[in-house]
């Protein structure tokens, strides 16, 4: 008669054992803007099994049972963030690329604002062209010989995220 019972408690004993297993992340630095950033922000994290999804201006916070996953996913959508004690992916394709251009692709750049943000953070890398609104690959000139790298840290100082082209 009690068999029932014991069955409901070791059921909800499993499910609060199973969402302790999933991390409450939180990460800053993010760039959003618009409707369409947190819309792909939510879509990528989603894709990447988060929940519990919390969007601001420049901060996120999300569960998650691989958290660092949910971040790569977020920098292969071209976004950037600061997660502590979380592992962030690497620039890819910048080592040894230096030089007066610099093609970058898979940047997020869905409205004005983002391209306004972008082509800001570009000067601050000693960039000289200027991007459009939307165009997720461009190349990135500037007066004077500049490491690939540094191109990217630029953009991810502002919450974006790209791959160096080969």
């Amino acid at each position: 008669m009690f068999r029932p019972i014991y069955a409901v408690f070791g059921a909800a004993a499993l499910l609060i054992a199973s969402a302790a297993h999933a991390a409450d992340v939180k990460v800053t630095g993010i760039h959003n803007c618009c409707p369409a950033c947190t819309k792909a922000i939510t879509s990528t994290l989603e894709g990447a099994g988060a929940k519990d999804i919390t969007i601001k201006t420049t901060e996120v916070s999300f569960s998650s049972e691989d958290a660092e996953k949910a971040v790569k996913a977020l920098y292969d959508a071209g976004f950037a963030v600061k997660a502590e004690g979380l592992k962030t992916p690497g620039i890819e394709g910048a080592k040894g690329v230096k030089g007066k251009e610099t093609k970058v692709e898979a940047v997020h750049n869905c409205c004005g604002s983002c391209t306004r943000a972008i082509n800001g953070a570009l000067k601050g890398a000693g960039g000289t062209s200027m991007v459009k609104p939307r165009e997720t690959s461009f190349t990135v000139s500037t007066e004077n010989d500049v490491q690939a790298e540094d191109v990217v840290k630029a953009l991810r100082a502002a919450g974006f995220n790209a791959k160096v082209a080969k």
